[in-house]
């Protein structure tokens, strides 16, 4: 059976859905959640991409993958593309992979690359502020009480490989959090000074911090360790986040 596929455009996006899909029935709440994101996400990093992003709206996790060409299923998955900045993304009655992640990514790669993984997806998961509906900065509280916190300073440094064989569940929230921690307690430009194509993070880090990352996790870990949460906040945390 053939396919239809239609293409809608905003001032940012071109947005490509099936015929008679879910995507088409929403597309207008998609276009307008989107652009609400890219203003939420460029103004905050104070950076314009010049290039639009190209949604696909895919039914399925394999058809992600059959007409992205990447090597496994996935919900959403972003091309570094500069010249066309590309997602694909599943959008069904169950999962609708729309949001802040995939365009962060989009995004901050038009305005740098960053060797490290762990900026990237931290940068993402800034915008995105939870994982599971639980917020970064709880999640990462109930790795530390439970002795499975990753360290930031490893996260960073590790190569791709490395960091993905890292339960994301962990390192994602964790990255999110310290992200947040970077921006909110030392400003945007220090952050976007240390994001891109730098070999050596930890002298980067030292530069611009003027401390080490062991430093600057240090004081993350004791603003994670301040925030008051409830027992059943916590309870709940973990039910969801250790959920198989």
């Amino acid at each position: 059976m053939e396919v239809t596929w239609k293409e809608k455009e905003t001032e940012h996006y071109v947005f490509h859905y099936k015929a008679d899909s879910l995507a088409e029935q929403e597309i207008q709440e998609i276009m307008e959640l989107q652009e609400g994101f890219f203003k939420e996400i460029t103004d905050k990093l104070e950076f314009m991409p010049e290039k639009r992003i190209i949604y696909w709206l895919c039914d399925t996790r394999e058809e992600v993958m059959r007409i992205s060409g990447f090597e496994y299923e996935t919900n959403g998955v972003t091309f570094f593309d500069l010249e066309n900045p590309t997602i694909y993304a599943v959008y069904n009655e169950e999962v609708k992979c729309v949001g802040a992640h995939e365009d962060a990514h989009a995004i901050s790669n038009q305005y740098a690359y960053s060797y490290s993984i762990a900026l990237v997806e931290g940068l993402a998961m800034y915008f995105d502020k939870e994982w599971w509906k639980i917020p970064n900065e709880l999640c990462t509280r109930v790795y530390l009480e439970d002795n499975k916190y990753e360290k930031v300073e490893t996260l960073i440094l590790d190569d791709y490989e490395e960091f993905y064989e890292i339960d994301d569940r962990i390192s994602y929230p964790i990255m999110g959090a310290f992200t947040a921690f970077l921006i909110d307690t030392y400003g945007i430009e220090k952050y976007k000074s240390v994001y891109g194509e730098y070999e050596d993070l930890s002298q980067r880090f030292r530069e611009i911090y003027k401390k080490g990352l062991c430093a600057l996790e240090e004081e993350f870990v004791e603003s994670i360790m301040s925030k008051s949460y409830t027992a059943e906040q916590m309870e709940n945390a973990k039910r969801v986040l250790y959920e198989e």
